[in-house]
């Protein structure tokens, strides 16, 4: 389902409709807004909604054949092959489920690195030391579809751990470098997967899909590390990579999956010369040096972090936090981004990354997830500090020497961006696991592959829809599945009210459940449902605004090139009103 607060014209709109809504939707103009004393940014958005009213246009995808989107950002850089093996090895059983749905589904795979040029800049003036990040745009969010044997290019690449996982001698996850997409992505629809190649005869879609993630999932180590795993997501979903247009379809069900041991780095674009990689020791009569005090791969923690000890020191860190006004973007622009892609019911985001230094200060300086920095040996420069290793790490592995080949062990650095990202959703759209615990990846992808599932059962709309004489304040039709902003050209009406409380019961608001047969099958007509959700916690769907159902006389077979849109005067819910990117609407006094 996708979703929108309308900014523009309603043409076609019947003037009674209009005029109805108006009549209903209008403030009283002669008192003001009850905002409350010192009331909060989120209780001041909350009572100008119930103020002002707006009108969304939401598409609800009726056919039995569903959309799957599935985005996996995979850290490509050096530390980050064993994790990719390991999410390789766990990735059967994810597309089994989500396979078993009858979906048809996408899966794409991209990379953190953005590059840290800034722009007309071909190299840094001091030269680039980090030769990796010597781009402007890295991979910019693009989808890989090339096979990770096409990435080792010399014999020690070959021997690497990268090498070894990719095409080794000892179970090698992409022995047959001919599985890739013949897209920018894995396309499974109905029971074709677009991958062309001889050695697929035989099996299974998802089989054939199991491999080719394998063999595109391995990205390698050899990118920029100076991840930026939310700009190279936001990148990835955009539109403005033309290799990209077609993977994010306009209904689908959206998961986005981050694979990263580092905290994210999404530089501001003006402030990108603070990447410059050539560092000089500085001392530490200042409590907060300058970035080219530090190496290139420690600067973006040191210079986006307070505690209460000077990031340019050595030993553990305490109470920290996010310095405000620092160089990275304000995690709060990838928030408004992917809220305004799709809607909490249709939206699934999961972190396989770092425990949150936040955790580990939340527990009393126990378990993972702690800040502390060491030096080379005795050597406490400056620009040779970094994040500690083995069990100075914020994480590691056990028995990580089962995992890894590093000497540095299995382990994840310190992060508390990304944790603060995925937290300001609802804690129904995300999923966070360890990085650091990989005899569990099997786990946690089976715990994303649920709410996707769950996520396929049911739609909401965007508003909490006004009533007018009795009935929701909505325009309904089929329109084409191409054309979803398109009006109907004719408009459904309301189901009775023993059909629409089937929608409003049920814990899977959609034709095929039986409650909704049974009470909707008398209906000579094809109408719509708009209602309040009266299923108990903690299963309740659309908390915020209304449950939307379609249902077709006779219980008739859904058109596959045929949507419903919705087109409901309402209230928007604070989650919106918050995080909504384009913040234009229609005012429908």
């Amino acid at each position: 389902m996708s979703r929108r607060l309308l900014s523009h014209s309603l043409v076609g709109l019947s003037m009674g409709f209009l005029g109805g809504i108006a009549g209903c939707s209008a403030p009283d103009l002669s008192q003001p807004c009850p905002i409350p004393p010192g009331a909060t940014e989120a209780e001041r958005i909350a009572a100008l909604n119930a103020c002002f009213k707006v009108m969304s246009a939401d598409v609800v995808d009726t056919r039995l054949i569903k959309d799957i989107d599935v985005l996996f950002l995979v850290d490509n850089s050096t530390s980050m092959s064993p994790k990719q093996k390991a999410i390789a090895q766990a990735i059967p059983a994810f597309i089994q489920k989500i396979d078993a749905t009858k979906s048809n589904y996408h899966i794409g795979v991209t990379t953190s690195d953005v590059g840290t040029l800034p722009p007309g800049k071909t190299s840094f003036p001091g030269g680039a030391m980090e030769t990796r990040c010597n781009t402007l745009r890295g991979d910019d969010g693009q989808l890989q579809n090339k096979a990770c044997s096409a990435r080792l290019m010399t014999q020690a690449d070959m021997m690497s751990e990268f090498g070894q996982a990719c095409k080794g001698t000892m179970n090698p996850l992409c022995p047959d470098p001919s599985f890739v997409p013949s897209n920018a992505w894995i396309s499974k629809d109905g029971d074709k997967v677009n991958v062309s190649t001889p050695s697929a005869m035989g099996l299974t879609p998802s089989q054939i899909a199991q491999r080719a993630f394998q063999c595109i999932g391995l990205v390698g180590d050899f990118g920029c590390g100076v991840e930026a795993p939310l700009e190279a997501a936001k990148r990835a979903l955009d539109e403005h990579l033309p290799a990209n247009n077609g993977f994010l379809r306009p209904n689908s069900v959206l998961a986005v999956i981050f694979l990263t041991d580092e905290d994210d780095c999404s530089v501001q674009i003006a402030q990108r010369q603070l990447l410059d990689p050539a560092a000089i020791s500085c001392g530490t009569a200042s409590t907060d040096p300058e970035h080219k005090c530090f190496n290139l791969d420690y600067r973006c923690i040191a210079k986006s972090t307070v505690c209460n000890e000077p990031l340019s020191t050595t030993g553990l860190k305490t109470n920290c936090r996010e310095s405000p006004g620092n160089f990275l973007e304000p995690v709060d622009k990838y928030v408004k981004f992917f809220s305004a892609l799709r809607p909490k019911e249709k939206l699934i985001l999961a972190g396989i990354w770092t425990p949150s230094i936040q955790d580990f200060q939340s527990s009393g300086g126990t378990g993972p997830g702690k800040l502390f920095i060491e030096g080379a040996g005795t050597d406490v420069r400056t620009d040779v500090l970094n994040r500690g290793q083995q069990m100075n790490a914020a994480c590691l592995a056990q028995n990580s020497a089962m995992w890894t080949t590093d000497s540095k062990g299995f382990f994840g650095q310190a992060q508390h961006r990304l944790s603060s990202f995925i937290r300001k959703f609802d804690k129904n759209v995300y999923v966070e696991r360890s990085i650091c615990d990989p005899a569990n990846y099997s786990a946690a992808l089976d715990s994303i592959a649920e709410k996707v599932v769950k996520a396929l059962n049911g739609d909401c709309l965007a508003v909490k829809p006004l009533q007018q004489n009795g009935a929701p304040a909505c325009l309904v039709g089929f329109v084409d599945v191409n054309q979803p902003d398109a009006l109907p050209d004719t408009y459904l009406p309301q189901c009775s009210a023993g059909c629409c409380n089937a929608w409003a019961t049920a814990q899977q608001p959609v034709a095929s459940t039986p409650s909704i047969q049974t009470a909707c099958m008398p209906e000579t007509k094809d109408c719509y449902c708009a209602v309040d959700s009266k299923v108990p916690a903690p299963d309740t769907r659309c908390t915020d605004t209304a449950v939307a159902g379609v249902w077709r006389a006779g219980n008739k077979p859904v058109d596959s090139n045929k949507v419903v849109s919705f087109r409901c005067a309402g209230t928007r819910p604070p989650t919106t009103a918050s995080y909504d990117q384009d913040q234009s609407v229609i005012d429908v006094q």
